[in-house]
């Protein structure tokens, strides 16, 4: 709770809207005004992963909307250096999956990674990316 502040919720809520905006705008362009880790940057947020992830997604769910803040999660492991930022997900096709998780780091704000969980006490698992 301690890294819940409000200042925080309202970083990963305006960046899961700013991005799902991106996709409903077809801008795959590189992502602005976000301070970002540098490998989700390369791997996850390039201009190249924007449009496959945002011509995947919409293609699933339709209009992705990022609705009220849920829950706030702080993993307590070594491995683990995230503050999970969950919001209500309000998907055009489906009720399926229902929340939007931003990870920001812990000990800054800097933007790790987005999903979207069926549950809003997700099991946050970080997973290694492929070489």
């Amino acid at each position: 709770k301690k890294n819940e502040s409000k200042e925080r919720i309202e970083k990963a809520k305006s960046f899961a809207e700013y991005y799902y905006n991106k996709c409903d705008t077809k801008d795959y362009s590189e992502i602005k005004g976000y301070e970002m880790d540098v490998n989700a940057k390369k791997f996850g947020f390039s201009p190249e992963e924007i449009e496959k992830y945002c011509n995947k997604k919409t293609e699933r769910y339709g209009k992705i909307t990022v609705g009220q803040f849920n829950n706030a999660v702080t993993v307590a492991r070594p491995t683990d250096f995230y503050d999970y930022f969950i919001f209500k997900a309000n998907l055009e096709k489906t009720d399926s999956l229902k929340y939007i998780v931003v990870g920001l780091y812990r000990d800054k704000d800097i933007i790790g990674g987005m999903r979207f969980t069926a549950t809003a006490h997700p099991k946050l698992v970080r997973t290694k990316k492929k070489k």
